[in-house]
């Protein structure tokens, strides 16, 4: 029996509808669902697990929600080496590709095992404070270096490789992924690039300066970001989501990880079918 980790935002389903939709048809396929305390109770179905017990013990994990979901998951569940799919329940995004309108033939899919996995690169991100690591986080995304809440641009030191690059006065640098780079990188002027590649992606936000341009390096690259002002408000962002306040002295560096976020691609709409109708659709 296959078992199916269930990870739900439950903000975008207050309700339960939609998850337990997903139990129904996951028990009716003889498939184990293993759920958290909070979409037990909400659902009465499924077996009751901790999180740790759900990227452990599961075949695959199941996502509900949008990309800002599958962000927040794909760390844990890359360091258990487990696949994923996102099922949407927001805005077409380029992670959470499933919809509900077609849970009877994704689940049917997982079931017959009849499905392809994607394999992307992810980011090793370190915070080091007087030689020590500070902390230490992956990222599918990217990671910002950018002001904090006084608003004062601020003058950040970029190395690759060890080798000096350019002092950058801005509001942030940002290092992306290729999976990425369809995410703040775009909005900040990057350019689009395959998920399927490996390299890393800089990107200068808002720089004062006219020649200010992205940068693409090898995947292999160490980048190294520090900040040269004193008593300014600096911060790092970690997919959007963890952030930590900087001191003085501290530098950041980044690579790329050794572990990869397994997604599990069930449709037949490509990387380049989701570009084509965020493109298309966008409004002016």
């Amino acid at each position: 029996m296959s078992k199916v980790g269930i990870i739900s935002n439950l903000s975008k389903d207050i309700s339960g509808e939609y998850t337990k939709k997903v139990l129904q048809g996951l028990q009716k396929r003889n498939m184990k669902a293993l759920v958290t305390p909070s979409v037990y109770q909400l659902c009465q179905l499924g077996t009751l697990s901790s999180e740790n017990e759900i990227f452990n013990k599961s075949d695959l994990i199941l996502v509900l929600g949008g990309d800002g979901t599958i962000l927040h998951t794909s760390r844990k569940a890359a360091e258990y080496q487990k696949p994923l799919l996102g099922i949407n329940l927001g805005h077409l995004g380029f992670l959470a590709e499933a919809e509900m309108a077609n849970l009877p033939s994704i689940l049917d899919s997982l079931s017959c095992k009849s499905y392809k996995i994607d394999r992307r690169m992810m980011l090793e991100a370190k915070v080091i404070r007087n030689q020590q690591i500070l902390k230490q986080e992956l990222a599918l995304n990217d990671v910002i270096v950018s002001k904090g809440v006084n608003g004062r641009i601020i003058h950040l030191n970029l190395k690759i490789n060890g080798e000096f690059v350019s002092c950058y006065a801005a509001d942030g640098l940002l290092v992306s992924t290729p999976t990425g780079s369809t995410a703040y990188s775009l909005s900040a002027g990057g350019p689009v690039i395959d998920p399927g590649m490996e390299c890393l992606l800089v990107t200068p936000v808002c720089p004062h300066t006219l020649t200010s341009r992205p940068i693409v390096t090898h995947a292999s690259s160490l980048i190294e970001i520090e900040g040269t002002d004193k008593n300014r408000d600096i911060q790092i962002s970690i997919d959007g989501q963890q952030i930590v306040n900087l001191a003085e002295g501290d530098h950041i560096s980044i690579e790329k990880s050794a572990l990869k976020t397994h997604l599990i691609r069930i449709s037949g709409c490509s990387f380049y079918n989701i570009l084509h109708y965020k493109f298309s659709t966008r409004k002016e």
